[in-house]
């Protein structure tokens, strides 16, 4: 199949999904947004139409895959639409704000035979796709830590809040518009991405959630405790923080997974998101039959272009491949999961629906 680009939301995230675009050599029919110079800009490399009604894109006839880049709470309706009209769909993470709803967009694309890739693009740096490797060797996983302590270069917990996160006039902060939820959508999502695809799915969730509901209507820093099917336990904690030279980068993004099974330790650390070709992803291996520990020098790659290469190779065969249409909706419904433990003050069930 040719793959014809269309393009919705030339906002921040977009500029690496369009460079991998151009790096790919994958032609941009059309793209759209709201302002129409951010249209342009984005458009002018490739040649392309633009617009500022994602319709336009969606109903292009000439456009068989839309890219969806836009704020969290418009995904639902635009990655409907598309599906609804044959286009595979590639969407920036998280896929909606609803697990129900992400759901139904997965078993739209399997019924109409479509590919749906939510961009999860942490799982495509090689110390990922090695820790993957690994798992079956670590034997029963015991417990599993998991992080991602994101420097936002203030104190936050206890001093001052940045516009950004502050709640407006309107009732919303510019974070809650733009993702639905503080750290532990913004920051979380990614790590249970990771979670689910290395470790598996839990079966029940204990959180807590620290908020200022006087000042903003997000969290600032979740904790979990996780069931696994097996009896292990994981131990997350998601956290906006002042600290400025943490994480092996020594700049205050400290995000990573240590994962304990019977026979075996892995310890993973992920780099800055959107600087990620300024140092490569690390890990560290221990085999406890050998007696050694492993550190795997692994190259430095922009996960966003080889997620992109991943995702259009697999449509061009007309295949979703191993990252089904419902890697969004599990995520969301951990997500949701753990968020309403949090709420409510108590342990929740979580209820796969696939």
């Amino acid at each position: 199949m040719t793959t014809v680009m269309g393009v919705v939301g030339a906002g921040g995230i977009s500029r690496f999904h369009l460079r991998a675009y151009a790096e790919l050599g994958t032609p941009v029919r059309i793209v759209s947004d709201l302002r129409a110079e951010n249209a342009a800009t984005a458009a002018a490399p490739f040649g392309a139409e633009c617009a500022t009604d994602w319709r336009d894109v969606v109903r292009c006839p000439d456009v068989t895959v839309v890219g969806v880049f836009t704020p969290t709470e418009t995904h639902y309706e635009i990655v409907k639409d598309a599906l609804e009209n044959g286009k595979h769909v590639i969407c920036e993470k998280t896929l909606t704000l609803q697990a129900e709803q992400s759901l139904e967009l997965g078993r739209l694309a399997a019924q109409n035979g479509l590919c749906l890739y939510t961009n999860y693009m942490k799982r495509f740096f090689p110390a990922v796709r090695k820790a993957a490797e690994w798992m079956p060797r670590l034997g029963h996983v015991m417990s599993v830590y998991g992080r991602t302590y994101q420097g936002v270069g203030a104190n936050f917990h206890t001093g001052p809040v940045s516009d950004f996160f502050s709640t407006g006039p309107d009732g919303a902060s510019p974070v809650m518009r733009m993702a639905g939820g503080g750290i532990l959508v913004c920051g979380g999502s990614h790590m249970f991405d990771l979670l689910l695809h290395l470790v598996g799915k839990p079966t029940r969730v204990t959180a807590r959630s620290f908020r200022r509901d006087d000042v903003s209507d997000v969290d600032f820093m979740t904790h979990a405790m996780l069931d696994l099917p097996g009896g292990g336990v994981v131990h997350f904690e998601a956290n906006w923080h002042p600290l400025r030279n943490v994480g092996f980068e020594r700049r205050g993004w400290d995000e990573g997974f240590e994962i304990s099974g019977v026979d075996g330790r892995l310890v993973l650390q992920t780099p800055v998101w959107d600087q990620p070709e300024c140092n490569a992803a690390q890990l560290h291996v221990y085999d406890n039959h050998a007696g050694t520990w492993t550190r795997y020098e692994l190259p430095i790659v922009n996960p966003f272009l080889k997620a992109e290469k991943h995702y259009l190779a697999q449509i061009a065969r007309g295949e979703q491949g191993s990252q089904d249409a419902f890697t969004g909706y599990r995520v969301d419904e951990l997500l949701e999961s753990t968020a309403r433990s949090a709420a409510e003050g108590r342990p929740v069930e979580i209820e796969w629906k696939t």
